[in-house]
């Protein structure tokens, strides 16, 4: 689905929830007293759709809802620092470190340094460090489920950790708090509906969201510096990254676990040039070894 599709659709449901139309919902009759597109100075709330409804007590409740396609929200790549503590909250950097921790040993059995091709690795090629995913399934060895509790998936999924201004967002031009934080998902795969009523009939609570959808999971994808082209995808932030060393005239791993998203590309790979630089090393082609700290992290040698 392409984002315009989804854009359309979404636009498509608000319109439905126009002021003076009526629902039923828990055995009580509303009606929409207020309703639109909550927004923010930077990024994007959590809610995608808010509406204001009154029952004829002149009991109001609010419908935040989060409009998504299955699990695709929590499909992001790239993730940095400010990112992390959106969607994680103030404890995102223990949170990542222990996600990385929990397979160490897959860090320390992969190759860093590529003689020869290997899968998407092309020859040439010397890890910097990995980058930081959230997939919605486990996606190879360098992955695995983000050791949440329910409470923080119930932040995660509603936005309860995003900053003021998302939390607080602005709808119409009116600041409503907690607006854009979400309390209803809709799910864009089950919408075949053209009345107010059938949307609200499918509205999934966030708690029950959570039990349905009681994992997310991580996957760290390695930037790798390319010695032939000397080249590298850029400043990227990075999970775990490889501190470079030359010790005993031997270029030396040492792997940080306790930086996540601290330290991208640019540094990593300045102190990666230096070691060669010093060795007197150009590309993979001079590797051997003599000048490597052990012949395991060497992938056709």
């Amino acid at each position: 689905m392409s984002k315009a599709a989804f854009g359309a659709a979404e636009r498509a449901v608000l319109a439905l929830f126009k002021p003076g139309e009526y629902f039923e919902y828990h055995g009580q009759r509303y009606r929409v007293k207020f309703s639109g597109k909550p927004t923010c100075s930077d990024g994007e709330p959590k809610t995608d759709i808010y509406v204001l409804a009154e029952n004829a007590y002149g009991d109001k409740r609010e419908f935040k809802i989060s409009f998504k396609k299955e699990n695709a929200d929590f499909l992001e790549n790239k993730i940095s620092a400010k990112r992390a503590s959106q969607i994680l909250g103030e404890n995102w950097a223990d949170i990542i470190m222990a996600s990385t921790l929990s397979i160490k040993q897959e860090f320390y059995s992969r190759p860093l340094i590529y003689k020869e091709s290997y899968a998407r690795t092309e020859c040439g090629s010397i890890t910097l460090g990995w980058k930081f995913e959230f997939v919605n399934k486990p996606g190879g060895h360098l992955s695995g489920r983000m050791p949440l509790t329910r409470e923080q998936l119930l932040d995660v999924y509603s936005g309860a950790n995003l900053s003021p201004d998302k939390r607080n967002a602005s709808v119409d031009g009116v600041k409503i708090p907690n607006s854009g934080v979400a309390n209803y998902v809709l799910m864009y795969d089950k919408i075949s509906s053209d009345t107010v009523q059938k949307i609200v009939n499918i509205l999934i609570p966030v708690e029950n969201y959570v039990e349905m959808y009681p994992d997310i999971f991580f996957a760290c994808k390695a930037l790798n510096y390319r010695t032939f082209s000397q080249k590298y995808d850029g400043n990227r932030p990075l999970s775990v990254y490889i501190n470079w060393r030359v010790e005993n005239g031997r270029l030396t791993p040492h792997f940080v676990f306790d930086e996540p998203l601290k330290v991208g590309g640019d540094a990593v790979a300045k102190n990666l040039l230096y070691c060669l630089k010093t060795l007197g090393i150009n590309n993979t082609d001079q590797i051997n070894i003599s000048n490597v700290s052990c012949s395991e992290i060497v992938y056709g040698l």
